[in-house]
């Protein structure tokens, strides 16, 4: 055969041996994709739940339950229990207020739980409340702010309404119906407000509205948001030097109906709708969440 007679048959063994490999490939593939199919069709069984590794250094859920809260975050094993059953309970009952990321909702007027400014939460005697642990914020979620619980946070330190129209039964029992401020005398407050959160506002109303802000008998705002206007968290008083604060707006209209109308946010009590265990765990996670200072503080070591 000649060299050219060679190469031609060359070819046409390998075109034979290629056009028979593509057609068992194709075969094969047209056998594994019929069987895709069908398992695709056929009900799978559910892969089982991964089992936490409960033992030498993860508590199991029940075991938080009798345990108090602040002694659970001293202890390696219950505190990785009360984290890894705190996120879940978390992500059930609490993200769709506070948010996936625990920042709050500004549609909700939620705040944000990242952060070292805590409301409502100190029963610290040495500094007046102002240092929160675990068991401040195990209370907040157990009985709620203005929950209607008895033990509910709150319930003495609802923001007054000035326009009487607006005020609850309790407050009209309490400050009468009268007005304590015009409407004149309102915007200069609010524009005091704005001046002390470092916004743009009329120097000449902001200065009468200062005025009225330290009047015991007036505006009497310094008696909740204290003298320098930084709020007092033990009573949940907003801090109104800093914007990032205000849950319901600091701009002039927003602060003018929150002058008006009165703010009394609302938490709901997690008593009896979650476990007592899952109650301890999701505050400690929520508070280890929290930016570390010397106010979010976890209990000294026995």
């Amino acid at each position: 055969m000649t060299g050219s007679g060679r190469h031609t048959a060359r070819r046409f063994i390998l075109s034979r041996s290629a056009k028979r490999t593509y057609g068992l490939t194709a075969a094969v593939m047209a056998v594994l994709g019929i069987a895709a199919a069908i398992n695709a069709a056929t009900p799978q069984p559910k892969a089982p739940a991964v089992e936490e590794e409960y033992g030498e250094f993860l508590a199991r859920p029940k075991e938080l339950a009798s345990i108090p809260v602040n002694d659970i975050v001293k202890s390696i094993r219950l505190n990785g229990g009360a984290m890894t059953l705190g996120r879940k309970v978390y992500d059930k009952a609490c993200a769709a207020c506070h948010g996936a990321d625990l920042k709050g909702r500004p549609d909700l007027h939620t705040p944000d739980l990242t952060d070292a400014d805590w409301r409502f939460s100190g029963d610290d005697l040495a500094s007046g409340g102002n240092v929160k642990y675990p068991s401040d914020v195990e209370w907040t979620v157990r009985y709620g702010i203005r929950s209607g619980h008895p033990n509910a946070r709150g319930v003495e330190a609802d923001m007054l309404a000035y326009d009487p129209k607006y005020r609850t039964k309790d407050d009209i029992k309490e400050f009468g119906g009268g007005r304590f401020l015009t409407p004149e005398e309102v915007e200069d407050v609010a524009e005091y407000v704005l001046q002390i959160s470092g916004q743009e506002a009329d120097a000449a109303k902001a200065t009468r509205g200062g005025v009225l802000f330290q009047d015991g008998s007036k505006g009497n705002c310094f008696d909740c948001h204290g003298a320098d206007g930084t709020g007092y968290d033990p009573i949940g008083s907003t801090n109104l030097t800093q914007t990032r604060l205000y849950l319901f707006g600091s701009d002039r209209a927003s602060i003018l109906e929150s002058i008006n109308r009165g703010r009394r946010g609302v938490m709901p009590a997690f008593e009896g709708k979650l476990k007592p265990e899952e109650i301890k765990a999701v505050s400690v996670y929520v508070l280890s969440r929290a930016a570390r200072t010397p106010e979010t503080a976890l209990p000294p070591a026995k």
